[in-house]
This record gives structure tokens, C-alpha cells and sequence, in this order.
């Protein structure tokens, strides 16, 4: 139609061009599944771990350069020593040792996994068995320091890329939070077998005592050795029964505060003792008042009859 109206055909795939990519936004809502988010801590972990690869390459060459030196300079008066062509040893020596480029790719090789230890060692016992066990060496250094070394770096940087990335945050939390909501909804429907909805204070002491509730929370971060006073502080309501809510909102609200709980315990029952405090108070005062108006209306009995 457009054709025909007048329009050409490359404004015609320029639209069509516009329209799928306004159909590609929609590819920004997977960010937010699951298989997405790892494949975005991937990215951003090695992104982030760029000048971490820069200078562990440096050190690695620095390495592999100082030894190449070494036994570049050994090969190299050993064949000169030695001034025999035929024989194999030599041939491999000029291979792998033919100059500090190929040195230093003959020892990379050999702490990567390109070559077989042996066939370095082999060529280096001919020259002096010092040198094998200075090439023993600097493999146990690459291999046991420098790259174990470089590894946990480089698994640090990830770990904080992933820190600092507000939304990676946002959704592990949120992840965190709903597996947390299933496990202590199956501990709730464990501790309640007849699906009443309410668990009672005994019920629970006793579950706590002889059942394995204790360490099922103690995997959830709620460390308490007291499972009473872990009930009154759950119990919100204070009727003495314990709701489905009142359970999963208040593990939820203790977790991770394992070392505070008998603190707020301790504030609630202060706070209860101060309001029962202030309404004996009050009763007190209402009653004092109420003696002293009778009092009052006493003398005033008294006096008027002794006036007449």
C-alpha cells in the first residue's frame, strides 16, 4: 500500500528495520529470569576483572622471563661446550630452546600443559642435574603460588563485581528471601501435621525439645538454645498460639540477629512491666481519689450536722 501511495521501497525497510527493533525492548524483561542474571554475573565479573588479567600476565612473563634466562644461558654454553650436531639431544635443545622467545614458550608450555614435564627435564639432566631441580622449582612456584595466587584474585574480583552491581543485589536478595519464605512455611506445616493453623506454645517447646526444630533454624540463622523465649518473641499477638504469619514474619525478622534476641526479650518484658506498673498507677490514684471525695462527703455530713 505504501508503494503505491508513493512511498520507497528503502523508507519501507527503514520502517520495518524500526519495528523490530522496538520488538528487541522486550528483550530487556529477561534480565530479570534466572538464567539471564547468571549470564550477567558472568559478564560483569569478567569485565571487571580486566586490569586483574593485565597484571597477572605481567607477572607471569616477568616470571617465565627470568628463568628462560637461566636456562637459556646453559643450553646455550652446553651446545657450545658440547659441538656435537648429531646428536638428538641437541636437536630437541635447539627446538625448545632455540632462543629467549622459544625458551619462554617452552616453560609456559610446560606449567599450561602444552608439553610433558619430562621432556624439558630430560634435555636439562644432560646439561646438569641443578637445572632440573631449578626447572622442579620454578614449576612448583608457578604452579603452587603464582597461579593459585592469580586464581583467588581473580574469584575476589568477581565476587565484588557482583557485590557492587545494584540489581545483581536487588534480585539475589529477593531470591534469598523467597526461598527463605518456602523453607520456613514446610518447617511450619512440620510442626503442624493436622493443619489447624495455629501452633501452640507446648507444641512447640515440645517440638523444639525432642524434634529436630532447633537445627532446622539453626540452617536459617536463628541460633537459640531457649525455644520458649523464641516463642514470645514470635508470638506477636500474645495469645499464646502461633499463626502461620506470626511464624514465617518473625523468623524472617530474627534472622541473622541470633545474638540480640535475648535483648529483646528482656526490652519486651521491661516495656510489659512498665504498662502494668502505670495501670496499677492509675488504679491506685482513681481509688485515693475516690477515698478522699468520700471523705470529703463525710466531714461535710459532720458539719452540716453540727451547725443545726
Amino acid at each position: 500500500y505504501l508503494v503505491f501511495v508513493g512511498f520507497s521501497p528503502g523508507f519501507i525497510r527503514v520502517l520495518r528495520v524500526s519495528r523490530v527493533v522496538r520488538s528487541l525492548r522486550m528483550l530487556r524483561l529477561f534480565r530479570y529470569s534466572y538464567v539471564v542474571r547468571r549470564l550477567r554475573v558472568l559478564t560483569l565479573a569478567i569485565m571487571n576483572c580486566r586490569m586483574m588479567l593485565v597484571w597477572a600476565v605481567i607477572v607471569l612473563l616477568l616470571l617465565v622471563f627470568l628463568f628462560a634466562i637461566v636456562f637459556l644461558n646453559a643450553i646455550s654454553q652446553y651446545v657450545t661446550d658440547i659441538n656435537d650436531t648429531n646428536s638428538p639431544h641437541v636437536d630437541k635443545m635447539r627446538v625448545f630452546f632455540g632462543s629467549l622467545p622459544m625458551t619462554c614458550l617452552t616453560l609456559f608450555m610446560a606449567i599450561a600443559g602444552g608439553i610433558d614435564w619430562w621432556d624439558v627435564v630430560e634435555l636439562l639432566l644432560e646439561i646438569h642435574t641443578a637445572y632440573a631441580i631449578i626447572f622442579v622449582m620454578f614449576v612448583v612456584i608457578s604452579v603452587l603460588a603464582v597461579l593459585n595466587v592469580i586464581n583467588a584474585m581473580f574469584v575476589q574480583d568477581a565476587m565484588e563485581s557482583t557485590r557492587v552491581d545494584i540489581d545483581l543485589r536487588m534480585q539475589g536478595e529477593a531470591e534469598e528471601t523467597r526461598q527463605m519464605l518456602a523453607r520456613l512455611t514446610n518447617i511450619f506445616h512440620e510442626m503442624d501435621p493436622g493443619a489447624s493453623g495455629v501452633v501452640s506454645e507446648d507444641d512447640f517447646v515440645s517440638l523444639a525439645e525432642t524434634g529436630n526444630l532447633n537445627l532446622l533454624l539453626s540452617f536459617l540463622g536463628l541460633h537459640l538454645a531457649d525455644s520458649l523465649t523464641l516463642f514470645k518473641l514470635l508470638d506477636a499477638d500474645g495469645d499464646g498460639d502461633l499463626a502461620i504469619d506470626e511464624f514465617v514474619m518473625g523468623c524472617m525478622r530474627l534472622k541473622g540477629r541470633s545474638n540480640f534476641i535475648n535483648t529483646e526479650v528482656l526490652l519486651r518484658e521491661t516495656n510489659k512491666l512498665l504498662k502494668e506498673a502505670v495501670t496499677d498507677h492509675k488504679r491506685d490514684l482513681v481509688t485515693l481519689s475516690q477515698n478522699v471525695d468520700q471523705i470529703c462527703e463525710s466531714l461535710g455530713i459532720a458539719m452540716s450536722s453540727v451547725i443545726t
